[in-house]
């Protein structure tokens, strides 16, 4: 850290002296331009502007025989980096195709913007203000919702649906993270939030216990399979933990330390009622899998406090 004064020049601009090395550092000479951004706090970032705009982009370039997998995960690490484009380069038009389309499937805001034989550009078409931290969460806990009211509907709808849901919360999961390093980067992003960065870290971590409930979701569903879940004590279990997720996400909207509080204390609840259920279990033919649906249950329950627990560390 160096502490520098401020100075006067010129009757009434103020300035500070850049660090020689840094400047050297990155080739800043007389009249080189470099961004400023700031928050309400009295931060302040500054950077090159050249490096910005040669960051901005990335190219992948896919050879013949490419493992398909890794190449969509060096794109899904330039889109949570925060890259606004993309170009494509491949040897095999089939492969380019295929990356794309499984990107897009896990990304939100890029499109296709150019296509040749075997080149191809997307480019981020959002506009950032649209989709901030909290309508992208809010959206993901309506799905998570979803995930695990249909896991124990009477009327099953069919698993693509419920695949294709958990698929969106992924997809915001992924979104928030490329959020979270944009704020990172840009104290702008944490200005149009009106959040700080520890709130806007508090919205990382939430989102992936998010994500992780959606997942034991899906495997309540995928252990009833087509059945109904006739078991009332059960259901009401998975109920309540769908419930306390729902009040952890309003307090944690509503940065309400006190309920989460009081929220927290309920986790020996679940970990009793489960217990007393499953000694109902022993003589019944499904008591595998309904164990099985308990143990998911009481996890989404455990995740909920742990959100709560959040709350209390990230709010004042």
């Amino acid at each position: 850290m160096e502490i520098r004064k401020i100075q006067k020049t010129g009757g009434s601009t103020l300035v500070v002296s850049l660090p020689k090395a840094w400047c050297q550092n990155f080739d800043l000479k007389v009249g080189s331009k470099v961004m400023l951004n700031y928050n309400d706090k009295g931060g302040i970032m500054m950077e090159p502007f050249d490096r910005e705009q040669t960051s901005s982009g990335a190219i992948l370039e896919i050879k013949k025989d490419a493992d398909i997998d890794n190449e969509l995960r060096m794109l899904i690490s330039k889109y949570i980096q925060g890259v606004k484009r993309i170009v494509i380069r491949a040897e095999d038009k089939k492969a380019m195709d295929d990356v794309m389309r499984r990107f897009m499937d896990y990304t939100i805001g890029f499109e296709i913007i150019d296509e040749k034989a075997n080149e191809a550009t997307m480019e981020d078409l959002i506009s950032l203000p649209m989709l901030t931290f909290e309508k992208g969460m809010r959206r993901m806990v309506t799905l998570v919702r979803s995930i695990v009211a249909e896991s124990i509907s009477d009327q099953k709808i069919p698993v693509d649906y419920v695949l294709q849901k958990e698929n969106e919360v992924d997809k915001f999961n992924i979104y928030i993270q490329r959020l979270f390093n944009q704020s990172l980067k840009d104290y702008s992003v944490l200005q149009l939030n009106k959040i700080s960065s520890s709130e806007a870290l508090s919205y990382l971590l939430v989102s992936r216990i998010l994500e992780r409930i959606a997942d034991h979701g899906l495997r309540i569903y995928s252990l009833l399979g087509k059945k109904a879940l006739n078991n009332v004590e059960i259901k009401n279990y998975i109920k309540a933990a769908t419930d306390i997720m729902g009040r952890s996400m309003e307090y944690f909207f509503k940065k309400d330390v006190q309920n989460a509080n009081i929220e927290i204390s309920k986790k020996g609840y679940f970990k009793t009622e489960r217990d007393k259920i499953n000694r109902t279990l022993r003589e019944s033919a499904e008591g595998i899998v309904l164990a099985e649906i308990l143990e998911d249950a009481e996890r989404i329950a455990l995740y909920s406090t742990d959100i709560c627990e959040l709350i209390m560390d990230y709010f004042e």
